[in-house]
Formats: structure tokens, C-alpha cells, sequence
């Protein structure tokens, strides 16, 4: 099915609103709808836990609690999800240009999940990909429904970074913020500086950490009261993001504003801004603001990396890329060299390092700082 521009854009919204609300049902059933679909929904697993945090999930017929049960107890073991671990956050793909379902009719997994539950047609979009977390989109048909289209996998492109943007506004709100007593649930994360500016970069509310951390030897500081960059290019840029996403309402279609510095010992600095200005009982502030999370990271030793699994330059290249967020997608054009030659580059990757996933590769490399 064929949608329209201004359709999109509203759905779009939708999927924003639904991130604030947790209110997940209609997005899924309109996202079945305009794919012709059995079945659409997305899962957020933490990756030391056997069961998923969150499961989403709407079908178009009645199943047993049991098949969903047992999928929730292995999604990793799926041979869809299994066919898409080399895709990074952000991309899509339709599964079934890279598994032949056929030859897993006889699989445990086949008659006990995807029999039952009516799967053979996918495509996956990536919400979230990291060394802490997983998180996939899909839409699934029957054996005996249409193969998904080129249109169907072009809708996915669009609206898997609003998707995935949404799903970390979701993770947020729901396990950083008490739904209606936000502040004070930002106060207490310990791990991450967490602070609310308004639209002209007043800090409203900052957690210890922010306090402690954004010390006078750090490339940002608190000072009198508001955030500030000690490089003045990079502060004209942080105020510049911080007025625009304390007044950028959630229907807006941007993705959070980043900054990247780098600080002492080969760290580095991430600076996310993302609005938090929205139409529901979701925080107890009622004037245009924003939330800066502010993460610290050492940087890999990449020297021994490559030395130690024998990588080449052009696999160190497409590391490095994939470490920093990147997607495949993208560096096809960046790197002037096909798809294909990047995965055949990734399972190189994955082979010499002994990884079966992205997110095993993003473990692995935190292990060297």
C-alpha cells in the first residue's frame, strides 16, 4: 500500500506521541495497516537479561500466550533477528533478501514459533544496538501472503530513525523519569550527567553527577548557573541546539542534536539535547526546556585491537565507523564501495574477533580502553 506524504508525516507524529504516552497499540495497528500486514511489533531487550524489557506487540488474529511466551524466552535465537545482527541502529532491511525460511521449516524455532504465529514475510527496522541493549521493529506475513515490496522497505527506511528515536524517548521517560516526577528521577541517575536547560540555556534542574563531573577541568563546566563549552565554537553550537529542542514540540521530525568533544586521558565527551516540551502529564516543568545528557567514554585502543585480531585498514575503517554510530548504509556512499563488500567486510570482522552479533562486537570492544 502506497502512502502519502502528508499521511506519513502525521504517522510519523503518531509514533512521537506514542514514545510520551506508551500508548503503543494504534501506531502498531496503523503501522499493519499500511503494510498489509499479519502482525507488526518491536521488542527492547537488555542484553544480561533472558527476558525482553519491553514487548509491543499487535496482530491481526488470535495466538496463544504461549507461543508468545516462548519467543520472548529466545528472540535472539529467531533466524529473522539473526539475519539482520550486521545492521546498525538506524537501518532497515526486508529480512528475506538474506534467510530462506524454507530451509528452516523443520527447526524447532519454525514450528514452534513462526508456524503458529504466522511468519515468513519480514522486514526489520533497528531501534537500538549497543553494548547494553538491542532493540528491533517488524512487520511480518504469512507463507502464503505477497512477498513484501519495494515500497514496503522504503517506508521502513523513513521511519525507522523516528522509530527509533521515539523508542529511546520511551526508555527514558519510563526508566529514567517516573512518568509525572521526572526531576527528581534525573537527580538520582548516577551514571550520566542529566541536565534540564531552558530555551535560553538556564540549567533547571542538574543531577549529582553533572555537579560533581562538570568540574572546572572539564571541557564543560556549570558555571553561574548555566552549561557551558569551553571551546566557544562548540558553545555557540550547544546554545544554538539547546533553544531548538526546548522549543521543538515531539510531531517536530528531527533526530536529538549531538555534540562529541574530547576531553583528558583520551576520553571522550557526548552531549545529547533532546526536547522535552510535550502536550502530556509527563514532567512537572511547564515552560519550553530541554534535557542534556552528557556521557563520558574512553576511547578504544584501537592500535591493539588491530593488532591483536589482524585486522586490516579497511576493517579497521568500517570498526571504527560502525564504533561511532554509523550506519552501513551511509558509508556505502562515504566509502564509494557497495553494501555487499561492507558485510562481506563485517563477517570478516565478526569472524576474527569471534562475535556473532553488533552487539557482541560493542562489548568486546569496551574491553579495550
Amino acid at each position: 500500500m502506497e502512502i502519502r506524504s502528508g499521511e506519513l508525516l502525521e504517522f510519523i507524529g503518531e509514533i512521537y506521541q506514542a514514545a510520551y504516552t506508551g500508548e503503543w497499540p494504534p501506531v502498531l495497528n496503523r503501522l499493519i495497516d499500511i503494510t498489509q500486514s499479519n502482525k507488526a511489533f518491536f521488542f527492547l531487550q537488555e542484553l544480561d537479561n533472558q527476558q525482553p524489557l519491553i514487548m509491543e506487540l499487535q496482530t491481526t488474529f488470535e495466538y496463544s500466550q504461549s507461543v508468545l511466551l516462548d519467543f520472548q524466552s529466545r528472540p535472539f535465537k529467531c533466524p529473522t533477528y539473526q539475519s539482520t545482527k550486521y545492521l546498525t541502529a538506524g537501518e532497515s532491511t526486508n529480512a528475506n533478501k538474506y534467510i530462506d525460511l524454507t530451509l528452516h521449516r523443520n527447526s524447532n524455532f519454525f514450528q514452534d514459533i513462526y508456524k503458529p504465529f504466522k511468519v515468513f514475510h519480514s522486514v526489520v527496522g533497528i531501534l537500538c544496538r549497543d553494548a547494553d541493549y538491542d532493540s528491533i521493529m517488524v512487520v511480518n506475513r504469512d507463507e502464503d501472503d505477497q512477498p513484501y515490496q519495494h515500497n514496503d522497505e522504503e517506508l521502513f527506511r523513513l521511519i525507522t530513525p523516528h522509530f527509533s528515536r521515539a523508542m529511546h524517548i520511551f526508555m527514558a521517560l519510563r526508566f529514567y523519569k517516573n512518568q509525572s516526577y521526572m526531576s527528581q528521577s534525573v537527580l538520582e541517575k548516577l551514571d550520566k550527567a542529566f541536565i534540564i536547560c531552558d530555551e535560553n540555556g538556564q540549567v533547571m534542574i542538574a543531577n549529582t553527577f553533572a555537579n560533581e563531573k562538570l568540574n572546572a577541568e572539564s571541557p564543560v563546566t556549570l558555571v553561574a548557573n548555566k552549561l557551558v563549552i569551553k571551546n566557544p565554537i562548540y558553545q555557540q553550537r550547544l546554545l544554538f541546539c539547546i533553544r531548538q529542542c526546548a522549543n521543538r514540540h515531539y510531531t517536530d521530525l528531527s533526530e536529538q542534536e549531538t555534540i562529541i568533544l574530547q576531553g583528558s586521558n583520551d576520553e571522550h565527551i557526548l552531549l545529547a539535547i533532546a526536547p522535552l516540551k510535550n502536550k502530556n502529564t509527563v514532567n512537572d516543568i511547564d515552560v519550553p526546556c530541554c534535557i542534556v545528557t552528557i556521557s563520558f567514554e574512553q576511547t578504544r585502543d584501537w592500535l591493539k585491537i588491530s593488532e591483536l585480531f589482524l585486522l586490516t585498514p579497511m576493517e579497521m575503517r568500517l570498526l571504527k565507523a560502525l564504533y561511532a554510530t554509523k550506519k552501513m548504509t551511509d558509508l556505502t556512499t562515504i566509502y564509494n564501495v557497495s553494501y555487499n563488500t561492507l558485510r562481506c567486510q563485517l563477517q570478516a570482522i565478526f569472524k576474527k574477533l569471534e562475535v556473532g552479533s553488533q552487539s557482541e562486537l560493542m562489548i568486546k570492544l569496551s574491553l579495550f580502553v
